[in-house]
């Protein structure tokens, strides 16, 4: 999973930010590893997805991320 984690202050968040908090706008892309915290699976899911499709809340390193795994 990509974070992208502050230069100055080294907060990270799940999405692109144009300005960090700390009023950086400077920012490096990080690889982590995620532990899945919670997971739904859908298994009639909406128009346009897979035929089963799961949404996992999940953390990387202390930061909380959305993912979707989708199922065959």
């Amino acid at each position: 999973m990509i974070v992208y984690v502050c230069n100055s202050c080294g907060k990270a968040y799940f999405e692109p930010r144009g300005i960090c908090q700390c009023g950086s706008d400077s920012f490096r892309e990080e690889e982590r590893e995620t532990t899945r915290i919670h997971c739904v699976k859908l298994m009639v899911p909406p128009a346009g997805f897979p035929d089963q499709v799961e949404f996992c809340l999940s953390q990387a390193k202390g930061t909380k991320v959305f993912e979707i795994v989708r199922s065959a």
